[in-house]
């Protein structure tokens, strides 16, 4: 009488759940399966593009809108004056009514063609406390030439006048010495210059930032007077 072989392996029938496992996964179906990780790239339709685009479009067809309602305005505003206002003041009839409470003859000199006075006043109660006869004398070249007349100059008026800046030269002008006080720019200090020359009756202060022809100018009108 035989025996029949035990064991584990001898004589056992295949499971049937082998043949129905999941065959491994080759290269090809590795390359067509998306990357869980990667997000899909949204895509959108024209008509929605369309609507996206459209308030752009809007604020730049607004913008072109705006801009050809204000041309005719910025076309019809008047064009700036590139020359600075003239007052033209009569310095002669002015000088004449200061002449009436004046110790001294207010000057009122001849300075030709181009020349003009934006302002002319007498001040019996100055800001330096010293009466004078102010004018401010107006160039061809639109540089501003203050003069200051009086008959009771002393060394704090002379300094205020020239901002305290010691002579630099001297000019003789008609028979008249002008001493000149000159101050380049440097700094937060503008340029300044003064001329101060004593007439028969009064001490003048020429002063501001022209050119040294102009000051001449001035001073020889008064020279001469």
């Amino acid at each position: 009488m035989s025996s029949s072989a035990s064991g584990p392996g001898a004589g056992s029938s295949p499971d049937p759940r082998d043949a129905h496992a999941a065959p491994a996964p080759t290269a090809a179906d590795d390359a067509a399966t998306p990357d869980a990780d990667q997000a899909p790239v949204p895509q959108l339709t024209r008509k929605q593009a369309s609507r996206i685009n459209a308030p752009i479009r809007g604020m730049v067809i607004s913008m072109l809108v705006l801009i050809l309602l204000l041309l005719p305005f910025l076309w019809l505003q008047p064009k700036p004056d590139a020359q600075p206002y003239r007052a033209h003041v009569d310095v002669s009839e002015e000088a004449r009514f200061a002449g009436d409470q004046a110790p001294f003859t207010p000057a009122a000199p001849e300075l030709g063609d181009g020349w003009s006075a934006n302002y002319a006043r007498w001040e019996a109660q100055s800001q330096d406390g010293v009466p004078l006869w102010n004018v401010g004398f107006l160039s061809p070249g639109y540089h501003l030439v203050d003069m200051a007349q009086t008959a009771q100059s002393n060394p704090t008026w002379l300094a205020q006048r020239t901002q305290l800046i010691p002579p630099t030269d001297e000019r003789t002008v008609n028979g008249v010495t002008w001493q000149i006080h000159h101050r380049d720019a440097s700094g937060k200090q503008d340029e300044f210059t003064a001329w101060v020359g004593e007439l028969k009756d009064s001490t003048v202060v020429l002063s501001g930032k022209a050119p040294s022809a102009e000051f001449e100018h001035v001073a020889g009108a008064l020279s001469g007077r």
